[in-house]
């Protein structure tokens, strides 16, 4: 039975899928997850799931946008530094408190910035464009109606959308959030990634290593990429080369929304992992036509995605962001697209790749008087980590390309 999978998987495997369609697939069998009430100090980075609509007027009352003296506007028309009008100071309006006052003709009422507008004024005189004289004071400009002042519902109206449906909360959308008393927002559930690192060799970091044995990486970049993108991470450990070992790890999983496992993707004789998916449930791509990163598979398990990646630490990474990070976005209600950071940079010298498979080269990226440049990283092998530590962002060579020239505008997507 196990030769028989082993065959299939491994016809699979040379027949890969092209980068996109892999992306298809994977985005058809991702569902949106469920929406969840959290208070507004926490929702810094969710994505809302429905639009916030304003209760209230903001500012909600007229108020001076400015330290001066509200006045009415027709009792300065005219006023200039060489003709100054005189008004009478009645009395002073404080911040944080109703004013019950009113400015009557040619008289004013000083004001700090924010307080609310008293009666009969219209306009605010800057306390620049006042000398005072006792009770009085010399205005030297003369004002517009409305002039230094914020009016009711300025910056947002009663029943206005101030955030839409598929919004991600950035710092200054929870001050809005505040600002018109939306205590709790409705928001996308983060979707829960559960992270097998496979491979008998694999041990803690900070481990004294023997003969043979190396250090899990993967387990730890994943989980951090996941929580970049919005998800919610658990390490599940290191589980043996063990069919039953692995079996067990499997069905745990199965709680989680995602699974990502880390190695035993490819074809080698403890590489199981794409086996598993296909005897717990289906497995619908074992191959990528993509370097690095084409041993990468993908199966469900009871509607749950399964992502079987590679064990080395450059291909995981890469498949994550090709494949892995598009679909937790969206179901998160976000555009599968992540990369909002995307700029034109004039590579330094050639990248040469093969048709029939997209190539995901990282880049130094630098100004140079002006220019954009991007430098490929020469590296040899998928377990080069430094590669990904020293680049700025990547450049995919489309399948249908035969690699781009130097001196070629190309377009970089930049790491966050």
């Amino acid at each position: 039975m196990r030769v028989n999978k082993m065959s299939v998987r491994m016809r699979g495997f040379f027949e890969r899928i092209r980068l996109s369609d892999a992306l298809k697939i994977i985005l058809s069998q991702v569902k949106q997850l469920g929406a969840e009430l959290v208070p507004f100090p926490r929702s810094l980075d969710r994505v809302l799931a429905e639009n916030v609509v304003s209760r209230v007027d903001i500012p909600p009352f007229d108020r001076s946008a400015v330290d001066g003296y509200a006045v009415r506007s027709y009792d300065t028309f005219g006023a200039s530094q060489t003709s100054p009008k005189e008004l009478c100071v009645v009395c002073a309006g404080k911040t944080g408190t109703e004013s019950g006052l009113r400015v009557h003709k040619k008289q004013a009422v000083k004001l700090m910035t924010g307080a609310p507008m008293p009666e009969g004024a219209d306009a605010v005189l800057m306390v620049e464009h006042a000398k005072t004289k006792k009770d009085n004071i010399a205005v030297l400009t003369s004002l517009t109606p409305g002039k230094n002042v914020s009016i009711q519902g300025e910056d947002v109206r009663k029943g206005e959308v101030v955030l839409k449906r598929c919004h991600r909360i950035r710092p200054q959308d929870v001050g809005m959030l505040a600002s018109i008393g939306h205590l709790k927002v409705r928001v996308f559930r983060r979707p829960s990634v559960a992270i097998m690192a496979t491979g008998s060799e694999l041990r803690p970091p900070g481990t004294r290593l023997k003969p043979a044995q190396i250090t899990d990486i993967n387990s730890y970049s994943l989980a951090a990429g996941v929580a970049s993108c919005g998800g919610v991470a658990d390490r599940l450990g290191i589980v043996p080369d063990d069919p039953i070992a692995m079996r067990q790890a499997l069905q745990k999983t199965l709680r989680y929304d995602v699974v990502l496992i880390s190695g035993g993707s490819a074809v080698g004789e403890h590489d199981m992992a794409p086996d598993m998916v296909s005897e717990l449930g289906k497995l619908i791509f074992h191959g990528v036509a993509m370097r690095p990163g084409g041993p990468t598979a993908f199966g469900v398990i009871k509607e749950k995605p399964i992502f079987c990646l590679a064990g080395f630490p450059v291909a995981s990474l890469v498949a994550f962001d090709m494949l892995v990070r598009p679909a937790l976005r969206a179901m998160q209600g976000l555009p599968a697209d992540w990369s909002s950071l995307k700029v034109k940079a004039k590579l330094t010298r050639k990248i040469a790749s093969s048709l029939g498979c997209a190539e995901v080269v990282r880049v130094r990226v630098w100004d140079d008087s002006g220019e954009l440049l991007a430098e490929p990283i020469r590296v040899t092998g998928s377990g080069i980590l430094s590669s990904m530590t020293r680049a700025d962002g990547f450049v995919v060579v489309p399948e249908n390309v035969e690699g781009f020239d130097k001196d070629q505008d190309v377009e970089v997507k930049l790491y966050g």
